[in-house]
């Protein structure tokens, strides 16, 4: 078997350890993996994807460039023993590919697959017409599996849900004699969500001032944490993280993890988080099954700023419940969100797909 992921930016810099690990565990499983990277970021994660040709593709052009692109990158995967590269999947993860993704599929004559990682893109499932060429979508988890199957009538779809590898021990939180840190991690979108978390950790630092707060760069610069760190006087007490999602060996350093935002993304640095053992306070999101209440964290509703101050000061002044729920946590990743039975999902889904009938739906929209 035959596999190319193909990934756009944002997802490889989002979701670079996943793709590896994917890749990585497909090899040891005898698939036959080449990786699709944007040309923008070749040099920069090359190294990140060990097994498998690796090719840059040109990721942005208008419409009518995309059939030359395709043509150069396809020229890029040919082997030199070979007429034509063959492949019998694509992958593909992150939305602005899937439309070059497609083409690359019926160029190949592959079954083309959709990582369907968040809801907004099952809109766009939907809108796939009728036609030929085999498509297929996988779900990371079983909200978003519901949600296809629900609205997305006749389309073939199959769970795939993440997995990280936990540590190899919980990692030691809120330890004696050291500074307790938080870090706060969204995309920004949800500005009230977020600024609620971040007033409710400034109300925290206020009160314990050895205190230290990280916040997810892409929070501070779409939402106004900066206006609101002003405000309350706590600007020098705030730090920013730069692509927090390349940074997890920093992020899982830290005692407390704040997740103020329910938009039914699925993203393992949560998982990463919770397999370390750190302690995660976060809002509840039917489409994230790795939180569980009171099990995997202290999940909320819609809670205000004092709430998520509540919240943190409990777990700051009473430690031993941080890590008896990181400990928890990190349990239930280990047991049911592992990486070799995302690999294994995988593995099962494409040879399924691979041995079912052709699949007709076609384009992207």
């Amino acid at each position: 078997m035959r596999s190319l992921i193909i990934a756009d930016q944002a997802f490889v810099m989002r979701e670079r350890a996943l793709l590896s690990r994917l890749s990585i565990g497909l090899t040891d499983e005898g698939v036959r993996v080449s990786a699709a990277l944007p040309l923008s970021l070749l040099e920069r994660v090359q190294a990140d994807f060990p097994v498998g040709p690796v090719a840059g593709y040109e990721d942005t052009g208008v419409f009518l460039s995309r059939t030359p692109r395709v043509n150069r990158f396809i020229e890029r995967l040919r082997s030199p023993d070979r007429d034509k590269a063959q492949f019998d999947i694509v992958h593909a993860f992150g939305g602005s590919c899937w439309n070059f993704a497609l083409e690359v599929g019926r160029r190949l004559d592959a079954l083309t697959v959709f990582e369907v990682w968040r809801p907004g893109l099952a809109d766009r499932a939907r809108a796939m017409r009728s036609g030929s060429q085999r498509v297929s979508f996988f779900a990371p988890s079983p909200g978003i599996e519901r949600l296809l199957l629900r609205e997305g009538a006749g389309l073939t779809v199959r769970l795939t849900q993440w997995g990280v590898r936990t540590t190899k021990s919980p990692n030691p939180i809120l330890r004696s004699g050291r500074a307790p840190s938080i870090v706060l991690i969204a995309s920004g979108r949800d500005n009230a969500a977020v600024s609620a978390a971040f007033l409710g950790a400034c109300a925290v630092l206020r009160e314990h001032e050895e205190v230290m707060l990280f916040v997810d760069a892409d929070a501070a610069r779409r939402s106004p944490i900066w206006k609101l760190a002003r405000q309350e006087d706590l600007v020098n007490r705030v730090s920013i993280i730069d692509s927090v999602e390349e940074r997890r060996d920093l992020v899982i350093r830290c005692d407390i993890l704040l997740y103020p935002e329910a938009r039914g993304e699925q993203r393992s640095v949560l998982f990463d988080a919770m397999g370390a053992g750190m302690a995660v306070v976060a809002v509840d999101d039917p489409m994230v099954p790795s939180l569980v209440p009171d099990v995997t964290a202290r999940v909320l509703t819609d809670p205000p700023a004092e709430q998520w101050a509540s919240e943190i000061d409990r777990l700051i002044t009473h430690p031993d419940i941080a890590r008896d729920l990181g400990r928890s946590a990190r349990d239930r990743i280990r047991n049911e969100f592992r990486s070799t039975t995302h690999v294994r999902s995988v593995l099962d889904a494409y040879e399924w797909l691979l041995s079912s009938k052709p699949i007709p739906l076609a384009s992207v929209r």
